[in-house]
């Protein structure tokens, strides 16, 4: 099966957090975190269409000017989605310019706070100077996004101050039998994205695909379709060790393909954890255990564990593998 989403992060793991996802066959990615996006580019950084932050400390949100000056002529809206707080900073940011020649470029910038049970949103757009527009308040039950391609959803913990934890998920997956296909005659192109499509927007059995000339059905077509489990993608960074924060995440990330998560102290520096509400490394590996994540991907070490980067990944490690460490 080849993944729908092919997420990696953007910096090391004792840079600023930022991950890149791109969906397969669509000229589309989404960001978690806004740390420094330098190494990504402008042609990736267009692609980007939403932007799930989960709190706006620099090292999470430094990169919003990187993003802004590329994608100032981009056709479509630019979404970005956080906690409590994310309007103020985001409006903040669009302020410290001046956009007195910007009136005829395109870009819309979306943003969406999640506060308690509540979801606050507010325009910045070229057309008016970036000058806020606020809408009407609507019930924050778990979902951030919900897109014909995936669900975004989301929680709040904290980090001494409210952050955010997300979660990306395929509602199932559509795999191409190949080998059917061919005894069928049928040639790869791009009528299989528009089945793909069609399947996930519920057309009817009698929607038409042209088939190298020929056309067929959606109906006669399932043949060469399969349904499988949907991808799964979770990202948790700088939450507080305390059993609140773990009770939460990990239902929320459980049966995560590939989970991303700080590592940022070891457990023997857990004092200094709980000062500066991170997780320590085993911790990581306990969430990644617990939540039956398929694969753990560490990033946000602390800059003291430069020298010792090893032991950061071998106990969070340990853990995930529940190995007893003698």
């Amino acid at each position: 099966m080849k993944p729908t989403f092919h997420a990696d992060p953007v910096n090391g793991p004792f840079d600023d957090p930022c991950v890149f996802v791109g969906i397969m066959r669509e000229k589309r990615a989404l960001l978690f975190d806004l740390g420094d996006m330098g190494r990504l580019g402008p042609g990736n950084l267009m692609k980007v269409s939403d932007i799930f932050v989960t709190h706006t400390h620099i090292d999470h949100f430094i990169g919003f000017d990187i993003i802004l000056r590329t994608v100032l002529r981009k056709e479509t809206p630019l979404n970005i989605y956080g906690p409590e707080n994310i309007i103020r900073c985001v409006e903040g940011k669009l302020a410290g310019y001046t956009w007195n020649l910007i009136r005829d470029y395109p870009l819309e910038i979306e943003v969406f706070e999640m506060t308690g049970d509540v979801v606050r949103h507010a325009s910045f757009h070229a057309a008016n100077s970036f000058g806020r527009v606020d809408h009407a308040e609507s019930a924050f039950t778990g979902t951030v996004v919900k897109d014909p391609f995936f669900t975004v959803k989301g929680i709040i913990v904290s980090h001494q101050i409210p952050v955010m934890a997300y979660s990306l998920e395929e509602e199932y997956h559509i795999n191409i039998n190949k080998a059917a296909m061919e005894d069928r005659g049928l040639p790869v192109g791009p009528w299989l994205a528009g089945l793909k499509k069609a399947i996930r927007g519920g057309l009817p059995d009698t929607t038409l695909f042209d088939v190298a000339g020929t056309k067929l059905g959606l109906g006669e077509l399932m043949g060469i379709v399969s349904i499988t489990r949907g991808q799964k993608v979770s990202y948790v960074t700088d939450i507080a060790p305390t059993e609140e924060n773990l009770q939460s995440v990990i239902p929320f990330v459980q049966g995560s393909d590939l989970l991303f998560c700080e590592a940022y102290f070891l457990e023997r520096d857990s004092n200094r954890a709980r000062e500066r509400h991170h997780l320590t490394a085993a911790l990581a590996g306990r969430i990644a255990r617990e939540a039956g994540a398929g694969a753990l991907e560490l990033l946000h070490f602390s800059p003291k564990y430069r020298d010792c980067a090893d032991e950061v990944y071998a106990e969070a490690m340990r853990e995930f593998r529940g190995e007893r460490q003698l």
